[in-house]
């Protein structure tokens, strides 16, 4: 039996037997092998190739999967860069008929809506199988309501892009996700207010955390005791980090601003540092800026780490994560970085209002870099209440690793699915 995941993480195959893909999500597949062996006695996962430059750049930050001796199989689909006309070209007669053919093969199957509508590729594993007659999972991990009125104010949406967007593309996007609340088994949306709108009181349309960080990741006793006690009014630093993918819209550039303000407004008081993990196509650029900016000294640069211990224990040396995202996004790193005992100081975004409940994260008004400067300042010198946001982080870390949001999705897959 196959349980078959559409999706739009691009894989490398590096041969016959072995695959390449991001590392925290190869560790979740094997994490999730064993949970559906009622479904399926292998993973088999139908998405987008990396291109050879891609692979070739990121190899050394990536997961390598033995297909054979872990039961994850992958088909290979078109290349991830491809233009939006090539796919159209190719969707009809070569990216179409092998979804169909993967969802025939499949016992389940787990995909997304498509958030892109020139290249419908994973709603259309959705429709297949609901036409096929198969098991269906649906996971979306976006709000994309707001993107278009956030990218028109930022810029990156000219007045066209944004009218196409808000009442073309998002009402289209819509469509799929109530054709997916209707008809899928089991509806997985990262978002209270998702589930509100288009789960209208279904009880298989659940909302979700993607947590992938293990228990052995989080912050020990001893350890969060050791990190309590720095704060204190000897405390001269204030060390700041941001972790992932290094690309424009997750707003590095207003972290970078706002630790330039806050290295001002303290003055010889206490040295404040960002620190910079990964990689992506603005590193370069962003390098640059740091440079002609004069803010070396302020800012530091890091290679991407691979997910691991080695990772967490690296995080937990730093004071807050920083999230400054130009439009909606919903990483998966501010639970790694609870893990660690990180607070989070981050926009306004609906993903980061949502996670204020957890008492660890702190937002300000988005693209207000002086607010955030103004944030980290305040907790800076509140250790008591800085001590709190640690403790509430790692608590809250403990208890929504990733084995419990597995677990929980393994049951309620039991529940509409069995």
């Amino acid at each position: 039996m196959k349980y078959l995941m559409v999706l739009m993480v691009p894989f490398y195959k590096v041969d016959n037997n072995v695959i390449a893909c991001e590392s925290a999500f190869a560790g979740h597949l094997k994490e999730l092998l064993p949970r559906v062996l009622e479904w399926g006695t292998e993973i088999v996962v139908h998405a987008p190739a990396m291109t050879v430059e891609q692979y070739q750049k990121n190899k050394h930050h990536l997961a390598h999967i033995e297909c054979e001796k872990e039961k994850i199989f992958y088909i290979e689909s078109v290349p991830a860069n491809l233009s939006r006309a090539a796919f159209l070209l190719k969707a009809p007669f070569q990216v179409w008929p092998a979804i169909w053919c993967a969802v025939k093969a499949a016992n389940v199957v787990h995909s997304s809506v498509s958030k892109d509508i020139f290249k419908l590729f994973t709603i259309m594993s959705l429709l297949f199988a609901v036409i096929q007659g198969k098991k269906t999972i649906c996971i979306m991990d976006i709000d994309h309501r707001n993107s278009a009125e956030m990218l028109y104010k930022t810029g990156k949406f000219s007045l066209k892009s944004y009218l196409l967007s808000k009442y073309l593309y998002n009402p289209l996007i819509g469509v799929q996700l109530r054709f997916v609340c209707r008809y899928c088994h089991l509806v997985l949306l990262k978002g209270r207010a998702l589930v509100e709108d288009y789960g209208k009181g279904r009880k298989h349309v659940k909302n979700f955390f993607n947590a992938a960080h293990d228990l052995s990741f989080v912050l020990s006793e001893g350890r969060l005791a050791e990190k309590l006690a720095q704060y204190t009014e000897t405390k001269k630093t204030i060390s700041l980090v941001y972790f992932g993918r290094v690309v424009a819209y997750k707003g590095i550039d207003d972290m970078v601003k706002a630790t330039a303000l806050v290295a001002e407004q303290v003055g010889a008081e206490k040295t404040v540092s960002l620190t910079i993990i990964g990689a992506g196509d603005s590193k370069e650029s962003l390098q640059q800026q740091v440079e002609y900016s004069q803010l070396s000294h302020l800012i530091n640069f890091h290679d991407a780490m691979n997910y691991g211990q080695e990772l967490f224990n690296e995080l937990s040396t730093y004071d807050f994560l920083l999230a400054a995202p130009k439009s909606e996004d919903t990483p998966r790193s501010v639970f790694d970085a609870m893990a660690c005992g990180l607070p989070i100081i981050a926009y306004d975004t609906y993903y980061y209002k949502d996670l204020e409940s957890t008492g660890a994260v702190k937002t300000v008004p988005w693209l207000s870099v002086q607010a955030m400067a103004d944030k980290i300042i305040e907790l800076s010198n509140d250790h008591h209440m800085t001590k709190q946001l640690v403790s509430n982080a790692r608590e809250f870390a403990a208890n929504n690793t990733q084995e419990i949001w597995l677990n929980k999705r393994i049951s309620w897959t039991k529940e509409f699915i069995s």
